[in-house]
């Protein structure tokens, strides 16, 4: 695998953060960036999924008996929440 180089900026907070991050575990900075980013790519992708499954759940649901309770809507949406995989964003059966 070819590498590629990549530039960002961070405030000296988050350096050192890195740095100390890196160094406990025994990587170098430029390694232990890259699996951070990809673990919260994996993260970001299961999240969607997850919220894609829940819309299909609610769509099934209310196409076999009707409009989901707007009690249960928020119930479902505040579970989701405690999961971890809705943040504070609009969420509908159809979005």
């Amino acid at each position: 695998m070819t590498a590629r180089k990549l530039s960002i900026s961070v405030s000296p907070e988050v350096e050192e953060t890195i740095k100390a991050a890196a160094a406990e575990e025994g990587k170098p900075v430029s390694v232990w960036l890259a699996e951070a980013a990809v673990e919260k790519a994996q993260i970001a992708l299961l999240h969607a999924q997850g919220r894609a499954t829940a819309r299909e759940l609610v769509a099934e649901y209310e196409s076999e008996h009707g409009t989901l309770p707007e009690e249960s809507r928020q119930r479902a949406r505040q579970f989701l929440m405690e999961t971890g995989l809705l943040d504070d964003e609009p969420w509908s059966a159809v979005g």
